[in-house]
């Protein structure tokens, strides 16, 4: 009898990364690919850009806040490679009943010194926007730990704090949404993965990224 060997592929990503976007490319692959056994790791973002330098996972999906066209700020990844993924509008997710909730657009800045979750793993940190802001605000009401959104999502809506999520997940997360005009900023996802990848995985990186 004949045998075909299975192909593995793992995907590392921290929850906010992974875009329909993205995810419609892994179908791709796995429709062009023979016997692809495709395994997504979902974790924090630390924990993914351990995944990739150690090998345990080979393409890792990373998200956060930045300036239009400006790279991440991530920790020194020696040989590896960064790519662009996504780049969408960044939001803020209020409860329905806040009063700013109702704005078109809302300044971080001015959000500084309200309620907020911290969610680092898969909210926007908030030290990162204490530096995009350069205050000293963006205090917790509430810490939430771990990698699920639905739950972070529950904390936000139902009025324990605020969190900057990518404008398109936020709005499928229930609450209200409301886009950040100030600072000019969008949330990016990048690839990473060995500078030296396997041909799938270079498959992989050329769909999902620009």
């Amino acid at each position: 009898m004949r045998h075909t060997r299975s192909t593995q592929l793992t995907l590392a990503c921290s929850p906010a990364a992974l875009t329909p976007a993205i995810a419609q490319a892994m179908s791709q692959l796995r429709a062009a690919a023979h016997s692809l056994d495709l395994e997504v790791h979902t974790l924090g973002r630390e924990a993914v850009l351990a995944e990739v330098l150690t090998g345990r996972a080979d393409i890792g999906l990373v998200d956060g806040a930045a300036a239009p066209s400006d790279p991440l700020p991530l920790p020194d990844l020696g040989p590896a490679t960064t790519l662009v993924a996504a780049e969408e509008p960044l939001a803020v997710l209020f409860p329905h009943h806040h009063p700013l909730a109702r704005r078109r657009t809302v300044c971080l800045t001015d959000l500084a010194q309200a309620h907020w979750i911290d969610a680092p793993d898969t909210a926007i940190p908030l030290d990162r926007l204490r530096d995009i802001c350069r205050t000293d605000g963006f205090r917790p009401r509430i810490r939430h730990r771990g990698t699920d959104l639905h739950a972070l999502a529950a904390l936000a809506t139902t009025g324990h704090g605020l969190a900057a999520l990518p404008l398109p997940l936020a709005t499928t997360l229930g609450g209200t949404a409301v886009p950040v005009a100030e600072p000019r900023l969008v949330h990016r996802t990048e690839a990473v993965h060995a500078a030296n990848p396997s041909g799938m995985t270079q498959q992989l990186a050329e769909l999902i990224t620009w």
